[in-house]
């Protein structure tokens, strides 16, 4: 984080109002992600599951700018690609072009996913994005969507951020920003991020491109430990059918930067 320093950027902000347009969080994120570095610290992740002979048909709950859906589509598997936001639908068009690959997109609101087709062999909602919805009832009913795609034995992939981490850490990061680093999933050096608010039902994270002082927003909801884990369960995983791992190391780190979960449908 020494670069944050030498920026000059004051990062004493957690009053500033949030900027929430999407296109100046959408021109940072590509930045944000690194997807090289991602790559790296993923170590194989995806691939870990995504055999070709057992995982051929991938449904991308929440496409983005288009990270893994382009990745998985080099592997030569076939991805449908969702995402309801227009903003970032353009920009992952252009990063498949670029990476020479083409989207299937689809628009669906994940709570009525109007898909007949449920022989995917894979679904995954990754980037923390499930923290998009704030209901509990939203967040259930998206987790059976997702699982009403799968064929029997496949599997969903969902992350989240380790929030407890930033409530356990609240007044530290309040008094230096900076203090929360981290390495894995999002691991741009160039745009960093960081929690500016800090609630029970909701988090305010900063987006900061050091190269230029911009910022922008979102706001999320943040799992508590073992919330999500309970979701899954509530959704119709069975508990032995639930895998969770700290910064894609198998096991429960409670300093993770964020746990992914690799759900199977009995």
């Amino acid at each position: 984080m020494k670069t944050l320093a030498k920026s000059g950027v004051s990062l004493q902000t957690h009053r500033r109002k949030p900027n929430l347009r999407q296109s100046d969080l959408v021109s940072m994120w590509d930045d944000f992600i690194d997807w090289p570095a991602r790559r790296a610290a993923e170590n194989g992740f995806l691939e870990r599951f995504f055999d070709g002979d057992i995982v051929r048909r991938v449904f991308d709950a929440c496409l983005g700018t288009g990270c893994d859906s382009i990745h998985l589509l080099k592997q030569q598997l076939q991805v449908t690609s969702n995402e309801i936001n227009p903003v970032f639908r353009k920009k992952a068009r252009d990063n498949a072009r670029r990476n020479g690959v083409r989207l299937r997109l689809t628009t669906h609101d994940w709570r009525n996913i109007d898909l007949l087709d449920t022989s995917f062999d894979a679904v995954i909602c990754l980037g923390n994005s499930l923290c998009c919805l704030f209901d509990r009832k939203d967040q259930l009913q998206a987790l059976n969507e997702f699982r009403r795609l799968l064929r029997t034995r496949g599997l969903l992939i969902i992350d989240e951020r380790n929030f407890q981490r930033i409530f356990d850490d609240k007044e530290k990061i309040f008094a230096d920003p900076t203090s929360y680093n981290i390495s894995h999933v999002y691991c741009g050096k160039t745009v960093v991020g960081y929690p500016i608010e800090i609630e029970d039902d909701k988090v305010v994270m900063e987006y900061l491109d050091i190269r230029n002082a911009k910022t922008a927003h979102l706001i999320l909801y943040p799992f508590k430990r073992d919330e999500l884990r309970q979701l899954l369960v509530e959704a119709g995983f069975r508990p032995e059918r639930i895998a969770t791992f700290s910064d894609y190391k198998e096991g429960y780190d409670p300093r993770a930067d964020f746990y992914q979960h690799v759900c199977m449908r009995s």
